[in-house]
């Protein structure tokens, strides 16, 4: 058996998934004339690849204000990590999942305000306690959340062509164990089951 990345390894599946994220970022960004910056352009990528991904570790707070009480009490390195997933937790859901908040009792301007204010905290952070590694990003993000969160939402117009396509694309997975449809249904949120060979 050879030591370099084999079909259908996990890396090449983040690698494929990143691609087919990163295209569809790009395009909606351009669709809708969004000034992001390509580093906040690779973020809004990133974030989307670790939450199709099954493997994806949660904070397990349940709520924004479980993870903000956490975040406000602990060290900087924790609140790094707890801040940033209350932003990234926030921009996801209203971005790209907002039918989900139908069944909430707060609803798009609550999401958007603790995600902006969270990734300006991030921002704030990073600049009093770390070297600014990450340079502007979380503070663009902060303030352009709104607009990320429009890019969001076209990237996932762009996948939601077919009514019945996700049914196809899992019904082709079960059957053939198919890199490219486990892809495709993971850009949409599912997370598929570990897949037993017979």
């Amino acid at each position: 058996m050879s030591g370099g990345s084999q079909p259908g390894s996990d890396v090449e599946t983040a690698t494929n998934l990143f691609d087919w994220f990163h295209e569809r970022v790009r395009d909606a960004r351009g669709s809708i004339a969004a000034g992001l910056s390509e580093e906040s352009t690779l973020y809004l990528t990133t974030l989307l690849v670790e939450r199709a991904r099954a493997d994806h570790v949660k904070l397990p707070e349940r709520t924004l204000v479980e993870l903000h009480a956490r975040a406000t009490q602990a060290a900087p390195v924790e609140q790094l990590r707890t801040y940033r997933e209350l932003g990234d937790r926030s921009l996801h859901l209203v971005g790209y999942f907002e039918e989900s908040l139908q069944r909430k009792a707060v609803g798009t301007d609550y999401y958007c305000t603790m995600g902006a204010a969270a990734y300006s905290r991030v921002d704030e952070v990073f600049k009093r306690w770390f070297s600014n590694a990450f340079d502007d990003i979380f503070h663009e993000l902060a303030q352009h959340f709104r607009t990320c969160v429009r890019v969001l939402r076209e990237v996932r117009k762009s996948v939601d062509d077919e009514p019945d396509l996700v049914m196809r694309l899992y019904q082709q997975w079960i059957a053939t164990g198919s890199e490219e449809a486990a892809t495709r249904l993971r850009s949409r949120g599912l997370v598929l089951p570990v897949r037993t060979e017979s």
